[in-house]
């Protein structure tokens, strides 16, 4: 191996992932960083907009709320008093991992919860924002802010082992932050505004369980519940770097997230037990078979009673098609929540019409290296054809080819120019 060559080719990479960071194809709002499994907006709801349509169910008083830039209705707001959100991880379904992850979440407190003297934290003023349990004190882990720092901790009630902070470092009530925390089985590292404020090395082995994640609610026994609105919460399944939070904070602080429409089957009632001990234990019934959920495409602000009927492109042989919403992370093959609409719409398609034979051909601006261009074209290309494959479609049905800059719709002599030829489009081979 030419090990000259390899380091250019990262700093190029490196080099262009900065200097590109607000010049993509993509909607600035939109970016974070690769790795992420789900993806919940709160866009007035709790759908998981990720690949996993984990969706969650909205218990008690949580409502729609204005988000960060005034948006109405694009964030949701916790009463403080019983309102949570429950979404149904568990080993029956898809868990959440014990070490390699990561968490972001916007988060606007309104107050703090009073309680007993918490040496850790050297304050008796905290605020829950996540648990995962629902009837067990012992959680796989749980995450909260205090008035003196933040705290993320796994185990057993008067067990439990993690990261406490008492720097005085915290969310000022009253003002939307963004917080993250991510664990790689040693380290455990809190950001706040994209800025590290914490770093430990910590004896904590957090234990899976088969209890959900309950967002807004500590677990069984201290009966606290968060008190203010929540925005864009995201879940990573591996170590996210200090580059990235800064990356995500960058980006999300200036734009605002706009995820694509779903719907889901309506959720079952939720029955809440009545609180006659110091415990607090929800009950729900079963969420809807992971299977069932699908992504379906609906009019712009029209509500549908039935899912409506999936969108498919009207094409003949020899058109050339450009998915303008297939959109990836800044330079890589990872797709960007709001893809899989059309990348849907693509899979119908070629399910209405079974004799298409197609090609997905990936496609950059002339900026950077060509042939790291050209590699990267393809490998976008190849991503989509994977997605089709896993979505029941043939292979031999779809020819793959990344073409880099050779191929360009628009002059590359401005960016707006450029950002045309930065796309994924697919081509009627045969019919």
């Amino acid at each position: 191996m030419n090990y000259s060559i390899l380091g250019m080719r990262t700093l190029i990479l490196a080099t262009a992932g900065i200097i590109s960071l607000m010049m993509s194809y993509s909607s600035p709002g939109q970016k974070t960083a690769a790795g992420w499994m789900y993806n919940y907006a709160f866009d007035g709801n709790a759908y998981d907009i990720g690949p996993n349509r984990m969706h969650g169910q909205m218990v008690g008083g949580v409502t729609a709320a204005p988000d960060r830039f005034g948006r109405a209705g694009k964030a949701l707001s916790f009463n403080g008093v019983d309102g949570f959100i429950r979404i149904p991880f568990s080993s029956a379904s898809k868990n959440l991992p014990t070490a390699n992850f990561a968490f972001t979440v916007w988060l606007y407190v309104d107050k703090y919860n009073t309680s007993p003297f918490w040496d850790e934290l050297k304050t008796d003023k905290y605020s829950p924002v996540f648990c995962k349990t629902e009837t067990s004190t012992a959680f796989q882990y749980r995450l909260g802010v205090a008035d003196q720092g933040f705290y993320f901790d796994g185990g057993e009630e008067g067990s439990s082992k993690g990261l406490y902070t008492s720097n005085g470092v915290t969310l000022v009530p009253g003002k939307w932050n963004m917080f993250a925390v991510t664990f790689n089985g040693y380290v455990a590292k809190y950001f706040l505004n994209g800025h590290l404020i914490a770093c430990e090395n910590i004896g904590a082995k957090f234990l899976e369980n088969n209890q959900p994640l309950i967002v807004g609610c500590d677990f069984p026994g201290q009966a606290s519940y968060f008190s203010g609105k929540m925005d864009d919460f995201s879940i990573w399944e591996k170590f996210i770097t200090e580059d990235e939070v800064k990356q995500i904070f960058a980006v999300q602080s200036k734009y605002p997230f706009i995820p694509p429409n779903i719907t889901v089957p309506p959720a079952e009632p939720v029955v809440v037990a009545p609180d006659t001990t110091t415990k607090t234990i929800v009950k729900v019934a079963p969420p809807a078979p992971k299977d069932s959920i699908k992504p379906t495409i609906t009019k712009k602000d029209s509500i549908p009673s039935t899912a409506p009927k999936q969108e498919v492109f009207e094409v003949k042989k020899g058109d050339k098609i450009v998915l303008r919403h297939v959109l990836f992370v800044q330079s890589k093959a990872e797709f960007l929540p709001e893809s899989y609409k059309e990348l849907d719409q693509l899979v119908a398609t070629l399910n209405q019409q079974p004799q298409i034979t197609i090609e997905v051909s990936g496609h950059t601006d002339n900026q950077g290296n060509r042939d790291l261009n050209i590699e990267l074209s393809e490998e976008r290309a190849e991503k989509v054809k994977d997605y089709l494959v896993t979505h029941g479609i043939d292979g031999k049905r779809i020819n793959v080819k990344g073409y880099g800059p050779d191929k360009p719709i628009s002059p590359n002599d401005t960016e707006e120019h450029r950002r045309l030829n930065r796309r994924v489009e697919f081509e009627i081979i045969q019919m």
